[in-house]
């Protein structure tokens, strides 16, 4: 449940750092909640503004959505609202109503909402908590598995033309990357938008024959919080959660835990392992492991290269994600056949 109670004793810094909302205190109010003592980012993460504030002897987190409406919010908050009440072993961020029962204050520079404090540490590519993610994520997705259709804040069956509004038309993309990165897709300037095309293609099938749910589809090993005795404390970060395909979020999970698959990689072997154990996945998902890491990997690209269009991200990040995509495709050409091996294995 969110932490609440006594806070522990170590301090936060006194001045609230860039990127906090300069009227937290007018904002605070309308949960009842003092003037802060003390504000400091909750993370490294690029799509939100998140803080940690300590006030009336208590810890919140204020998270700012930069990215969502107000009803994709709200409808992200009732998802949350309803996983809390299904008995999960570890917790889930829940918004705390306002003095009117809202469950975020309109700004703006978007929706601003309060959550209770969850302690724990972020987890690693240690071994165990490898094995933990895979355990975790597993327990999440048969949670989710039970919650009703309609509660997903989204539904993410839909081509890459529509990961991101800014980026509407992928051979457009395509060629203006080839302007602004020259090089950087190597000898075939045009696999950019060739691949996108053949999982575009993909996704139909996938839709027809493997199975759908809520999922998190954002399982970093940073959005996993550990306690110090190596049990789970909380899965954070509820903002892409949606309908999409019962796998994406293993998916993602490993595309987020390495670098790349690597069939030496112990880090993804334990962490499928582990998942796997708890929920195991058809022959037909597994066989659709490697086309999906490559679908992952442009929808990330997408999504940043729409922030970057807003002016809500750096090129250097359009370009890691470009080269990371090109990278992962080519690895996937000549060890995809052998990673279903792996996974069908396991």
């Amino acid at each position: 449940m969110p932490h609440d109670g006594p806070l522990p004793d170590e301090p936060l810094p006194d001045e609230p750092p860039h990127g906090a909302p300069t009227n937290l205190t007018d904002l605070l109010a309308r949960w009842r909640v003092p003037a802060p003592d003390a504000v400091r980012p909750a993370g490294p993460g690029t799509n939100n503004s998140v803080h940690v504030v300590e006030a009336g002897g208590r810890r919140y987190v204020v998270r700012g959505y930069q990215n969502q409406s107000a009803d994709r919010v709200a409808a992200e908050h009732r998802l949350l609202n309803g996983l809390a009440d299904v008995g999960l072993s570890f917790a889930v961020p829940r918004p705390l109503p306002t003095r009117d029962g809202a469950t975020f204050v309109p700004t703006p520079s978007g929706p601003v909402a309060l959550f209770g404090y969850l302690p724990g540490r972020p987890a690693g590519r240690t071994t165990r908590d490898l094995a933990l993610a895979g355990e975790v994520l597993a327990y999440l997705d048969l949670a989710l598995a039970e919650l009703p259709a309609g509660l997903a804040p989204a539904d993410w069956h839909h081509p890459l033309s529509e990961v991101h509004p800014a980026v509407p038309d992928l051979g457009e993309l395509a060629a203006e990357l080839a302007r602004v990165l020259p090089g950087e897709q190597g000898d075939d300037p045009g696999w950019l938008h060739a691949a996108a095309e053949r999982v575009d293609a993909m996704r139909v099938r996938w839709w027809e024959t493997l199975p759908v749910q809520v999922v998190h589809n954002d399982f970093a090993l940073g959005n996993l919080l550990v306690h110090d005795d190596g049990r789970p404390s909380a899965v954070l970060d509820f903002e892409f959660a949606g309908l999409d395909l019962r796998v994406a979020d293993l998916v993602g999970a490993v595309s987020m835990a390495t670098a790349e698959w690597q069939p030496s990689d112990r880090a993804t072997d334990v962490l499928c392992r582990a998942y796997l154990s708890r929920l195991p996945l058809s022959t037909p998902e597994r066989a659709a492991f490697p086309d999906l890491l490559r679908l992952r990997a442009l929808e990330s690209l997408v999504w940043r290269a729409g922030r970057w269009r807003q002016g809500h991200a750096r090129l250097d990040e359009v370009r890691d994600r470009l080269a990371g995509a090109r990278q992962l495709d080519r690895w996937l050409e000549q060890h995809g056949p052998t990673l279903v091996d792996d996974l069908t294995a396991l």
